[in-house]
């Protein structure tokens, strides 16, 4: 597992911790583009002078040990389940926070679930935010999700987008709510001043307790989904294909050796290749969303986010070239050479899109497609020989 150990500079204030949170996701996004898995929990030491901060990825990390610096973590789950002392910087497609975290909290993802302590600032930003009633946050919080619940407690400001928010802890500062639902539900106490936008009147349980002034905004954040139709879609997927194709017969022309050796390493080993896939599939958004956040990482965020989408087609064509070869081999009994990896990779193209115009199921497909050439592409890449074909050791 690598992680990089550095003492902490000593800082005070904002503007400190801002820095301090741009270096640790400039950071993050190094894990994210290499892709090194970590064994989880596996925590070491470089220095013993002062605080030891730890950065990990791999398709899943787990926080086993207590962490006297700062966490930096990329993957397709991360579990906290020890106290960290310092800031939290994570990215993944499922977060779970079940120990306390000593100063800010940042986190991009799928399900981000807070079950512990923060004891200053909370960013969060996921598909769905849970609060549960162990979560306690004492500095400023500011979420961005479809769905929210909020429990436990809120000792400082909270402001909250989402389509759809439930309130069931306590507020003790401002709270700023914006949705198409808002609910202050049973047993839910507001303390402070409650300001909310919505195209809805808010919903207040009887027994629910709103100390504040309760305002309605003009001002509404649209979290309503895009229901656009894009005229002439279907008939530019032949397009695509085409598109995929050509860049398919590129990667095979400028990077022979790179491409023979990420199709040989999905071949030999598909598990490991689906598993690192998925992990950065997850996790890169996520830290390019973070990025973006920072503001003065936009451009960083808008290139990692760029990449990712390079990556992903390499990927698709990575796996592709399996199934042509697999299909080769079937029809012909013999490997591919000259012209004909060309027709037979044309023809794996159309064969997963068909597969993957299939409704639910397709795009499943999909993702297990792009993540399985995306692993195996890394794999290749940062094995022990980057310039040999083989598969890298373990």
């Amino acid at each position: 597992m690598p992680h990089f150990m550095s003492p902490e500079t000593p800082g005070s204030g904002a503007p400190a911790r801002r820095r301090r949170f741009v270096s640790l996701a400039s950071r993050l996004l190094t894990l994210a583009l290499l892709g090194t898995p970590c064994v989880p929990g596996a925590l070491g030491a470089e220095d013993d002078s002062g605080p030891v901060n730890v950065y990990m990825t791999g398709a899943e990390v787990r926080i086993g040990r207590a962490i006297d610096g700062d966490l930096v973590a990329a993957a397709g789950r991360i579990h906290v389940d020890q106290p960290i002392a310092g800031d939290a910087v994570l990215g993944a497609g499922s977060i779970d926070i079940q120990a306390p975290v000593g100063e800010d909290l940042r986190a991009a993802g799928g399900i981000v679930t807070l079950a512990a302590r923060v004891q200053r600032e909370v960013l969060l930003v996921a598909g769905r935010i849970i609060l549960t009633p162990a979560a306690d946050v004492r500095g400023e919080t500011w979420l961005a999700a479809a769905s929210v619940t909020l429990g436990g407690r809120l000792v400082s400001a909270a402001r909250v987008y989402a389509r759809d928010i439930t309130v069931t802890g306590e507020s003790y500062g401002p709270l700023e709510l914006s949705a198409d639902r808002i609910e202050i539900a049973d047993g839910a106490r507001v303390f402070g001043d409650l300001t909310y936008s919505s195209p809805s009147e808010i919903k207040i349980h009887p027994l629910a307790r709103v100390e504040g002034k309760v305002t309605r905004s003009p001002a509404k954040l649209d979290v309503h989904e895009s229901t656009a139709n894009i005229p002439g879609l279907k008939p530019l997927r032949p397009l695509v294909i085409a598109a995929l194709f050509a860049f398919g017969v590129m990667l095979i022309a400028l990077f022979p050796r790179f491409v023979s050796g990420a199709v040989r390493t999905l071949s030999a080993a598909p598990a490991k290749s689906v598993g690192l896939g998925t992990a950065l599939f997850f996790s890169v958004p996520p830290v390019a969303v973070l990025l973006v956040i920072t503001i003065i990482g936009i451009p960083v965020g808008l290139a990692l986010l760029l990449a990712h989408a390079v990556a992903l087609a390499c990927g698709y064509i990575v796996t592709a070239l399996v199934i042509a070869a697999r299909l080769a081999r079937t029809v012909q009994g013999r490997a591919l050479t000259g012209w004909r990896q060309y027709a037979f990779m044309a023809a794996a193209l159309l064969l997963l899109a068909l597969a993957t115009s299939i409704p639910y199921a397709g795009t499943l497909l999909l993702l297990l497609v792009c993540s399985a050439g995306l692993g195996a592409a890394v794999l290749q890449r940062f094995s022990r020989q980057p310039g040999a074909d083989a598969w890298p050791a373990a």
